[in-house]
Formats: C-alpha cells, sequence, structure tokens
C-alpha cells in the first residue's frame, strides 16, 4: 500500500520505523536536509566510481552546498514550485493545480522549515500511523 507522496509504508515495524523517522524530522527539521546531502554526496562519488563523471561532480558539488547551507534545498524546492506553477498556469491550462503549486511555493520561499515538517507529517508520521493501525485491522479497508 502507497500512502504520503508515494513512501511505501506498510506492516508494523514499516509503521513504526516511519513514524519514528517522521518524529525525528519533525523534531529536528533539518536533519532532512543533511540526509539529503549526504545521499547526494554518496550519489556523486558512485556516479564518478561508475564512470559518470559530470553527473557524479554534479551531484557531489550540490551534496556539499546542501550540507554547508541546509536551508538551500527548501529555497530550491520552493523555486521549483513558483517556476512549475507557472508553467501550470501559462503553458498548460491547469489553473487550479498551478495556483496550488504557485502558494506552496510562496509559502516555502517565506516559511522554508515548513517543509520539513510537512515531509515529516505527511510522509512519514501519517503513513506510519495508518500502517500500524492497518496492521491491528482497526482501519475499514484494512
Amino acid at each position: 500500500m502507497l500512502f504520503g507522496l508515494g513512501v511505501p509504508v506498510t506492516g508494523l515495524i514499516g509503521g513504526i520505523i516511519a513514524l519514528v523517522f517522521g518524529i525525528l524530522i519533525f523534531i529536528f527539521p533539518r536533519i532532512i536536509n543533511y540526509l539529503i546531502g549526504i545521499g547526494l554526496i554518496l550519489s556523486g562519488i558512485a556516479g564518478i566510481v561508475a564512470g559518470s563523471l559530470f553527473i557524479g561532480i554534479v551531484s557531489l558539488i550540490f551534496g556539499i552546498v546542501v550540507l554547508i547551507f541546509p536551508r538551500i534545498l527548501n529555497y530550491l524546492v520552493g523555486i521549483y514550485l513558483i517556476i512549475v506553477g507557472l508553467w501550470n498556469i501559462f503553458f498548460e491550462g491547469l489553473l487550479i493545480w498551478g495556483i496550488i503549486r504557485l502558494i506552496a511555493g510562496i509559502i516555502v520561499m517565506l516559511f522554508p522549515a515548513i517543509l520539513n515538517i510537512l515531509v515529516a507529517i505527511f510522509v512519514f508520521i501519517i503513513p506510519g500511523i495508518v500502517a500500524i493501525l492497518g496492521h491491528f485491522h482497526l482501519l475499514p479497508w484494512s
């Protein structure tokens, strides 16, 4: 079963792990930025070792920048949401989705830490609770 933003969380153990990660991110919101930075660095190193020099170097540089300036990741997501929202509105005719993405991008730009809290809640905590409740058959569809 897929919940949240596509993070697969099932069963008691998966639910507990997701819940713990969500609570940790909720308590320490920037931890996810550091984990993404470390992931980018490891991905860059793996890319370089595998012979994908350009992608490896770009990933390595982005990982280092995210580790040095952890909030930059949130601003990049905010900028991305604004650009995609404008694209949706003006080039794809998706007015509602465009406005939603545009507003979300502006909110993230004004309050960058909110992104990490929303990720904690919607990607980890809620799916973790649903998985735990589903394990004990406490949900109508379980």
